[in-house]
């Protein structure tokens, strides 16, 4: 089923859901108290743990009817992307209205959970230590400068030890031997080592001595902050998780969605709900990390100077990535 069935169907069934008539539009129990009259409602009545559809449908949108033009006359031909996007508009709308909202108030996926909180804080702290530590492409580049410091060592030790030994031999011997004529052509190619060996002699020492202070402090951090950056690694992966359980949840129960989500990526489109959702998690778990609550940008105010350095790059990936999912690049996401 292609996007644009799929939301026909979704706008269908939610059209004639909303225009059934109010005694039989949904049961007694789903209607809340302040639109069923006072002599039906039981004293002991539990309150209601959820948001229940509005039954007055007065102020909603005229459904269609079988005699207008309908869009699913032309599901033969894909339609155009702007026919999509209105498509999307209304169904959100519909939704809005279903469930009792105006689109400012705040939804499920707007509440921020102490708990999903405290977890987004810790990976924060994790990420932050993280950074001290030096990266898999760093530390193969130290361990090779240090591979090839070794590698120097051995061949200026080895050239200098044979220049040594054989300048003995030419001081011992005559020069119509044969082990003088040897040794003055085993001191030659020493010489000729050590000349190429010797201007290279700084720059791979000290850079050498670098690489292993940088392994010695990334050492040091995980000693020190191990536990922490674990932890929080571990805290990422179950934010993550529940995230992408909430957004699930709420895209199959036909939850009100935010508008900043609805704006920036749409309703979640069939054809790619997956994609949709994992871009929708990293957008609440950056909103829960940064408290950021403006209700049409997902992102907020771009972060300046005075933010992380995490923050200020995680914020340019994912404007990154809406940039990409707007224009419908393939394999954006």
């Amino acid at each position: 089923m292609d996007d644009y069935t799929d939301l026909e169907r979704r706008l269908d069934l939610l059209d004639r859901d909303l225009d059934l008539p109010r005694d039989s539009a949904v049961p007694n129990s789903a209607v809340p108290n302040s639109a069923v009259p006072n002599s039906a409602v039981p004293n002991s009545a539990e309150p209601a743990t959820a948001p229940q559809p509005r039954t007055e449908l007065t102020h909603l949108p005229e459904p269609r009817v079988p005699g207008d033009e309908g869009l699913a006359e032309r599901t033969d031909r894909r339609p155009a992307d702007h026919l999509i996007a209105a498509l999307e508009r209304r169904l959100h709308r519909l939704e809005q209205l279903a469930w009792g909202t105006d689109g400012n108030d705040l939804t499920e996926l707007d509440l921020a959970d102490p708990e999903l909180v405290e977890l987004a804080v810790a990976a924060e702290y994790a990420q932050t230590l993280s950074r001290m530590l030096v990266t898999p492409r760093l530390r193969a580049a130290c361990e090779q400068t240090i591979e090839a410091c070794r590698q120097w060592q051995q061949r200026y030790d080895y050239a200098r030890d044979t220049a040594v030994a054989a300048s003995r031999t030419i001081a011992t011997t005559r020069a119509d031997q044969e082990r003088h004529r040897e040794a003055a052509q085993v001191f030659e190619a020493a010489r000729a080592e050590l000349a190429v060996l010797l201007p290279r002699r700084r720059r791979t020492l000290n850079t050498a001595h670098n690489a292993r202070r940088q392994l010695a402090h990334d050492q040091g951090v995980r000693e020190r902050y191990g536990r922490e950056i674990a932890e929080g690694h571990r805290a990422w992966a179950t934010l993550t998780t529940r995230l992408r359980i909430r957004t699930s949840a709420a895209v199959e129960r036909g939850e009100p969605l935010p508008n900043w989500l609805v704006e920036s990526l749409g309703v979640p489109p069939s054809a790619k709900a997956a994609g949709w959702r994992e871009l929708a998690v990293q957008l609440l778990a950056y909103r829960l990390s940064y408290a950021v609550t403006d209700p049409g940008w997902p992102l907020g105010t771009e972060p300046g100077t005075q933010d992380s350095t995490r923050r200020r790059q995680w914020y340019r990936d994912l404007d990154r990535q809406l940039t990409s999912w707007c224009s419908g690049a393939p394999g954006s996401i």
